[in-house]
């Protein structure tokens, strides 16, 4: 005969499963934000097109739209230490601190809408 769980077993349960998915919308809708604020300040304060560096196109980086492989690669290229079991927020700060500069978004991280906005720019039509 098994034992039943007891109502606080399933209502922690449930509660670690609705935090779980709390925690992966919220990140994507930090995510949404801070690509929505982004595209807002550019609006407000297009940057010089330098068709000598087409990644310029790309605009800033941020650490925390690489992945953790791509921040730990970062890390080792750079010399820096110390950094195998950290998580992605600790590795961008470890990358902040020793003034690494973010790499470009990647290309798959874009909307149709951006990329064709940044094929119009580097062909001058806009």
């Amino acid at each position: 005969m098994s034992a039943r769980p007891s109502i606080a077993d399933l209502l922690e349960q449930t509660n670690r499963e609705l935090a779980g998915t709390d925690a992966r919308v919220y990140r994507r809708m930090a995510d949404h934000l801070q690509r929505s604020s982004a595209a807002l300040d550019d609006l407000r304060d297009p940057q010089p097109v330098d068709h000598s560096n087409p990644r310029a196109l790309l605009g800033k980086g941020s650490f925390l739209q690489q992945s953790v492989a791509s921040l730990k690669r970062l890390c080792k290229e750079h010399r820096i230490k110390g950094t195998s079991k950290l998580r992605k927020a600790d590795l961008a700060k470890v990358l902040e601190r020793h003034g690494v500069t973010p790499p470009s978004p990647p290309l798959e991280s874009f909307t149709k809408k951006e990329l064709i906005a940044l094929v119009r720019q580097l062909l001058g039509q806009g």
